[in-house]
C-alpha cells in the first residue's frame, strides 16, 4: 500500500510536467510547420508581384487590407476579417470580427503584461490558427535590424486556447521586399533578453521566442 501510494504521489507530480512538456513541444512545431507554410505563401506573392513587394500594396498602413487578401488567395482559410478605414479596409477589425483576440487583457506579452483588440485585418486558416496582418511602410523601408521590412504579420498556432501569449502560442514574422524573417533574428529583438520563460522583465515581450524555436 505504502508503494502504490508512493507511486501515485510521484504521478501526480511527474504527469502534469510531462503533458506541459509535450504541450510547449507540440507548439513550437505547430509554429515550424506554420512558418513554413507562410513562407510559401509569402514567396507566392513576391512571384506575383514581379520579385519584390516594394509598391505592392500602397498607402503604408492603408495598404493592409491587399496584403491581408493577398495571403488569403495562398492560404486555407475559413474566416476572412476586414480591417478597419485606417488600415484600407470597410469592416472593424480582426478582434471585433472574430479572428483575433477581442477584450481588454485576452492576450499577453510574455512578461504577462496584458494585450488587448487590433484594428487590423486578420484570417483564420482551416487548422483554426489566426493571424493578423499589417503594412507598416509600402515601399518596404521600415527599419528591423540588420534589414528593412515592409510590414508583419501575427499568428496564433493554437488559435483561441490558451495561453494565448507571445512567445508560447502567438508568433511574429516581418514581411520584407522578397522574404519573410522571424522576430528575433538579425538584430531586430534579441532572444536572449525577449524570450525568458517566467520572467516579468519589462522587455521580456516574448518576440523574439519567433526565432528562437525555429532555429532550435
Amino acid at each position: 500500500m505504502i508503494v502504490i501510494a508512493i507511486i501515485g504521489i510521484i504521478a501526480s507530480i511527474v504527469t502534469p510536467m510531462l503533458f506541459g512538456t509535450t504541450s510547449d513541444a507540440e507548439l513550437k512545431a505547430a509554429w515550424k510547420k506554420q512558418y513554413s507554410d507562410l513562407t510559401q505563401a509569402t514567396m507566392m506573392i513576391v512571384a506575383d508581384n514581379g520579385g519584390s513587394l516594394a509598391g505592392a500594396f500602397p498607402g503604408d498602413v492603408a495598404g493592409s487590407e491587399d496584403l491581408k487578401n493577398a495571403f488569403a488567395s495562398k492560404l486555407n482559410i475559413i474566416k476572412d476579417c476586414s480591417g478597419t478605414s485606417a488600415t484600407g479596409g470597410t469592416g472593424t477589425g480582426a478582434s471585433a470580427e472574430g479572428c483575433w483576440h477581442s477584450g481588454t487583457n485576452s492576450w499577453y506579452y510574455l512578461n504577462g503584461t496584458g494585450r488587448s483588440n487590433t484594428s487590423y485585418p486578420g484570417l483564420i486558416l482551416n487548422n483554426g490558427n489566426l493571424i493578423r496582418i499589417s503594412i507598416e511602410k509600402s515601399n518596404c523601408s521600415q527599419a528591423a535590424g540588420d534589414y528593412t521590412k515592409c510590414g508583419w504579420i501575427w499568428i496564433d498556432i493554437n488559435g483561441f486556447k490558451k495561453p494565448n501569449t507571445i512567445g508560447k502560442d502567438i508568433f511574429y514574422a516581418n514581411i520584407t521586399a522578397n522574404a519573410l524573417i522571424p522576430v528575433g533574428a538579425r538584430g531586430y529583438y534579441d532572444p536572449s533578453t525577449d524570450c525568458i520563460e517566467n520572467s516579468t522583465a519589462t522587455t521580456n515581450y516574448g518576440y523574439g521566442c519567433s526565432a528562437k524555436y525555429l532555429y532550435e
